[in-house]
């Protein structure tokens, strides 16, 4: 998979869902969470939705806050759907592929040696819960970072 429609190089980045419409599971996690010790977050958000709209400028906030701070460690994104006219086939993939329930939802990977890693998931957070279990996973990040450098592991 490429994710090639990167819109913007802010923070976060906001890619468009439809180029990973035709992915799986597997296949679109592992593009996304691609390197050890960087901790994923992802936003998922729909076009009408009223929370995604309240929760975006928030989400900007703490992505760029966090950016400064760890700016090698985390890498905010923002998928947005297309519900253009009621058309409910971009959310349904994304609903398929990520297997979340409601927008906007927030996820939070690492890489392990067996592949991506979801540490959390949340539809509707504060932004200050959602900035804690950030936090919290640059230790597991970091670990398995250090654990693929271990002979005998896969990588």
């Amino acid at each position: 998979m490429t994710v090639s429609a990167v819109v913007s190089k802010e923070t976060p980045e906001v890619v468009e869902f439809n180029q990973l419409k035709a992915r799986t599971t597997a296949e679109a996690l592992t593009e996304l969470v691609k390197e050890f010790g960087i901790i994923y977050v992802t936003a998922f958000t729909r076009q009408g939705c009223s929370g995604c709209e309240t929760q975006k400028p928030l989400f900007k906030t703490l992505a760029e806050k966090m950016s400064r701070e760890n700016p090698e460690k985390v890498l905010f994104r923002s998928f947005h759907v297309n519900y253009l006219d009621g058309d409910k086939h971009e959310s349904w993939n994304s609903k398929r592929i990520f297997g979340h329930a409601a927008y906007p939802t927030y996820m939070i990977h690492v890489k392990s040696h067996v592949g991506p890693l979801e540490i959390y998931r949340s539809i509707y957070p504060p932004m200050e819960e959602l900035e804690k279990q950030i936090k919290e996973s640059f230790e597991l990040a970091d670990f398995y970072k250090t654990e693929a450098k271990v002979p005998g592991i896969n990588a």
